[in-house]
């Protein structure tokens, strides 16, 4: 099968880019041809995984180039603003929340909370002139919505995968027409061999993402403070120069500069090595995670989490098993459960053997292309009708 994924910044180093990497190597691996196509590549031949890395203009270019190189399916990752072609197979995942939301945030950053409105003009409107969800400038207010109006007028006619049952629901309380959406969540990390967490010492909890508001680095910090039990936070992750001053100053505030470590962009074998040393992973956002791959990257190397009761943490969290869950911004009931795990060393292991288990069970990342091959097949037939 001749396969194309489209994104924009389809080699970043992280987020769907590493998605759609793993998924298109075992496409690949399986015998597949697979092409990238990004606004920001130049065209050139490649031995890796993609045969062809191509450099697309536009969307009319894009549906173009997806002819020129045959393709059997085009497999979107962002948006489009043109209907594809009726002779091109296509289908789209959905990775976060910009068809249902101007602003793409769910994030209400003056109350600094999850927004938990449906999409309407009004109450849209409201978020960004009120709640601040999104810029308050008018141009980029009409943009926003314009992004939204297309992805409304472009997703009611292809093939939708949503990566949580959360945003499917998003999605049909909007207005998208509902069997036009299927369910398909994001695949676990590879598991690597398991190493038990360190049962002497003080306890590591580790801190993964990007250091920005909505990650929850407030009230994480503000519940650390209050923990009685000797414990340490690993933060692991970036932001802007802003957004790190003022968490190294909020732990400083707080007197946690000897509880907290920073350890700024981490690789994949850095993230590993962290997992390896912490008794859990603490997962504190305040906006709507699409799905939260965090908490399957913890499962994958046995570890239990913490997380908000927010977006679609809460159903990967149940087919895993392996979280202890608090509603964002409970200040009290974060310390409660850091202070639990850090003094019951039975419970962090058992949660992060669930997630384990729960990986095989459910989060494979050959279970997830194969379901993936057999949507595709489907659609390609129905062309060829």
């Amino acid at each position: 099968m001749r396969i194309g994924h489209y994104s924009q910044g389809i080699r970043n180093p992280g987020g769907i880019a590493t998605y759609i990497r793993r998924v298109s190597q075992l496409q690949y691996t399986n015998g597949h041809q697979i092409f990238f196509f990004d606004p920001h590549l130049s065209t050139k031949v490649q031995n890796g995984v993609a045969k062809s890395q191509i450099r697309v203009l536009d969307d009319q270019d894009l549906f173009k180039q997806s002819q020129v190189h045959r393709l059997d399916i085009l497999h979107l990752h962002t948006q489009v603003n043109q209907t594809p072609p009726s002779n091109v197979a296509v289908i789209r995942t959905i990775h976060g929340h910009s068809q249902y939301c101007p602003s793409g945030s769910r994030y209400l950053k003056r109350w600094n909370k999850p927004c938990d409105r449906a999409y309407s003009l009004t109450g849209c409107l409201q978020g960004h002139l009120v709640d601040h969800c999104g810029s308050v400038r008018p141009k980029s207010i009409y943009r926003n919505f314009q992004r939204t109006w297309h992805e409304m007028e472009i997703l009611n006619k292809i093939t939708t995968l949503a990566n949580s049952e959360f945003v499917k629901n998003q999605m049909v309380l909007s207005g998208y027409t509902e069997d036009k959406i299927q369910i398909l969540r994001l695949p676990a990390p590879a598991k690597k061999e398991y190493v038990a967490p360190p049962k002497e010492g003080i306890p590591h909890f580790l801190f993964l993402g990007r250091i920005t508001p909505e990650k929850g680095y407030n009230w994480l910090l503000e519940s650390l403070a209050t923990v009685k039990h000797p414990v340490h936070l690993d933060i692991a992750g970036q932001g802007n120069s802003v957004q790190e001053q003022a968490i190294r100053s909020q732990a400083q505030s707080l007197g946690l500069n000897d509880r907290v470590t920073f350890h700024g962009w981490v690789n994949e074998e850095q993230v590993f090595a962290l997992l390896k040393q912490a008794r859990a992973v603490v997962f504190p956002s305040v906006w709507h995670e699409p799905a939260g791959f965090v908490t399957l990257e913890a499962a994958a190397a046995g570890r239990a989490v913490i997380a908000s009761r927010v977006g679609g943490i809460p159903e990967y969290a149940e087919c895993l098993k392996n979280a202890l869950l608090v509603e964002p911004n409970d200040v009290e009931g974060l310390a409660r459960s850091i202070e639990k795990l850090g003094l019951d060393y039975a419970l962090a292991q058992q949660l992060g053997n669930n997630g384990r288990e729960g990986v095989t069970k459910h989060f494979l990342l050959t279970d997830h292309v194969q379901e993936l091959m057999e949507l595709y097949t489907c659609l390609i037939l129905k062309k060829t009708l």
